[in-house]
């Protein structure tokens, strides 16, 4: 390997556990996570060494078999997000009292925002409320050299640790030196900064040390104000004390809960989430940093630099028209065919969604609810009964995909057809874990290294657990698509046994890399079009145009890749034509 390298967070993250020796890598995608495993299989196979590696089904299986590796002896690391942690609750929890004679880090990836999650958690806090020491990284380089520290950490203490990334450190890029890992002192108190006065200092952690670092260079308060960054969140070292102790006033500048802030307790010199200067949610980002910056060091005494924007820059940003644009489904998505079939099947149905690619189902109207992975289908459960009691049968018509399916919707689907529920659920099958990265999933019959294994199909799960409707087409085929819903609720209207379950497979384009389907002849929506714009109002692929001069549609070539199915959705087309 060549001295230095230009890697992710999540990258350099994978390189400090590599080099600490692991023997076993177990973890469910989710962002801002997902990077880690692949990259540990990267360092694998330029390394030459012996490590397990394994995508669990979901994060409470990550969780337990890490922990049955450490129980064993082995050093071990579970991968996931934030919320992926609430899922591994219960071994996490119970896991503290085992005696692990080896080692074993979980890292957890924050989403302050959140960005790409339902919510914004600390994992730092739930760390320090069970007492599970914790690492809070904050750069890629400074990630490789806590991989390293917290599973040596975790081998001396016997006992699990956190290491806590967030997405901007996941994701930002930096030159990894890939000689001998950074020491561990380093690691840890780099970046404290002492001014000569005492007059304010900053309590950070996290990528919102490199923020603050910028932003007292701007201000002009590089010599004025004192800083120390946290990296050991739980238990905190001695010298952040004596470093409290010193200054008149502290500002603690955290991603996401008050953790550092209630640990040092001094509220009467603190300045923080619970005096009102910094938010209580959302993300620390450089203009929100700057403007507590200068709030606190006001109040403090503390002079500041005036900052005022470039001009030029400020008039070219006001100047660009910037459209809004919500979130897409990619052009030729099965799963739009889908969510436009069930609307069309059942228009007042009751929709429980579910978290994927197939959330943005929203804006075709076949999405109400996302709660959480597997929801979709105890909430149809429960909506079931709820309108059941009321007499009439309400439509309901769940959708959840292929790896969520498996990651947490067993359970759920044997207890609705084991008590009759009489919903209907379609699963979004697009073969692969898409949005999170392309992993494999139980069906693909594909180990995380890319082995082959038993391939598991969602039909023979639903058959095996009793469902009796059980059908499998491809969403592409909009009027069978319709028709099938259509029957499913029929039938459940009639008494028939439920849930009834649709498989509609089609695989991802991104996935299957097939471009523009040379089968099908390109589809002219403009020829006949009389500028309803049902198709972008029913369908919204972002391969269509509207040209307010002619009134008409007109389709994106670089982006449409011939699917076709907006042929299905135009009322003025009578014919399909294929091959």
């Amino acid at each position: 390997m060549s001295n230095v390298e230009v890697m992710i967070g999540n990258q350099a993250i994978a390189l400090g556990l590599v080099e600490a020796g692991i023997d076993l890598a177990s973890a469910y995608p989710g962002t801002p996570s997902s990077e880690i495993l692949p990259a540990v299989i990267d360092f694998k196979k330029r390394t030459g060494r012996n490590i397990h590696i394994e995508w669990s089904v979901n994060e409470r299986v990550a969780m337990e078999v890490a922990f049955g590796a450490a129980m064993a002896g082995k050093k071990a690391v579970c991968m996931m997000k934030q919320v992926g942690l609430n899922v591994a609750f219960p071994p996490f929890i119970k896991g503290l009292e085992a005696p692990i004679t080896g080692g074993l880090v979980i890292v957890s990836c924050d989403d302050p925002g959140p960005q790409s999650s339902q919510t914004e958690q600390d994992s730092r806090l739930i760390a320090t409320l069970f007492g599970v020491p914790v690492f809070d990284a904050s750069s890629p380089t400074d990630a490789r050299g806590l991989a390293s520290w917290a599973l040596a950490y975790s081998v001396h203490k016997r006992t699990p640790v956190i290491l806590r990334s967030t997405h901007r450190v996941s994701h930002a890029r930096q030159a990894v030196p890939l000689d001998a890992p950074q020491p561990v002192k380093g690691a840890l108190d780099e970046g404290l900064k002492l001014s000569n006065g005492n007059r304010l200092g900053i309590v950070t952690s996290g990528m919102g040390y490199n923020v603050v670092m910028d932003v007292l260079g701007e201000l002009g308060l590089e010599k004025a104000v004192s800083l120390f960054k946290v990296a050991q969140i739980f238990p905190l070292q001695d010298d952040l004390f004596a470093f409290v102790r010193r200054m008149e006033h502290v500002l603690v500048l955290e991603e996401t809960d008050e953790v550092l802030e209630a640990m040092i307790g001094d509220r009467s010199r603190v300045f923080g989430r619970s005096t009102g200067y910094v938010p209580r949610q959302g993300e620390l980002t450089y203009d929100v940093i700057r403007d507590i910056v200068q709030a606190v060091a006001q109040k403090a005494g503390v002079e500041t630099r005036s900052f005022s924007p470039d001009p030029a820059i400020e008039e070219a940003v006001s100047t660009v028209p910037f459209a809004p644009r919500p979130p897409k489904l990619c052009a030729g998505c099965p799963h739009r065919a889908s969510f436009y079939a069930m609307r069309q099947a059942f228009p007042k149905a009751v929709f429980p969604g579910d978290i994927g690619c197939y959330t943005l189902g929203t804006s075709q109207g076949a999405v109400d609810t996302c709660v959480d992975m597997g929801g979709s289908v105890g909430l149809a459960a429960g909506f079931y009964e709820a309108f059941h009691q009321d007499g009439p049968f309400v439509p309901i018509v769940a959708s959840i995909g292929d790896s969520t399916f498996f990651h947490a919707a067993l359970p759920l689907l044997y207890d609705s057809v084991r008590k009759d529920k009489r919903y209907i659920l379609v699963v979004v099958d697009n073969g692969t874990t898409a949005m999170t990265g392309m992993q494999p999933t139980p069906q693909s019959g594909k180990r995380a290294e890319g082995a082959s294994e038993y391939a598991i199909p969602i039909e023979d799960v639903a058959r095996g657990f009793g469902a009796e409707f059980v059908r499998v087409l491809d969403p592409y085929d909009i009027p069978a698509m319709i028709k099938t819903v259509k029957e499913a609720g029929a039938g459940l209207k009639q008494g028939g046994r439920g849930p009834a379950v649709i498989i509609a497979r089609h695989p991802c384009l991104l996935y299957a890399k097939t471009g523009k389907n040379k089968n099908v002849q390109p589809p002219d929506l403009a020829a006949d079009c009389n500028g309803c714009k049902r198709c972008i109002d029913l369908y919204g692929c972002p391969a269509f145009l509207f040209d307010e001069s002619e009134g008409r549609i007109k389709l994106d070539d670089d982006l449409c890749v011939n699917c076709a199915t907006c042929l299905f959705v135009c009322p003025q087309k009578k014919k399909v034509k294929r091959g």
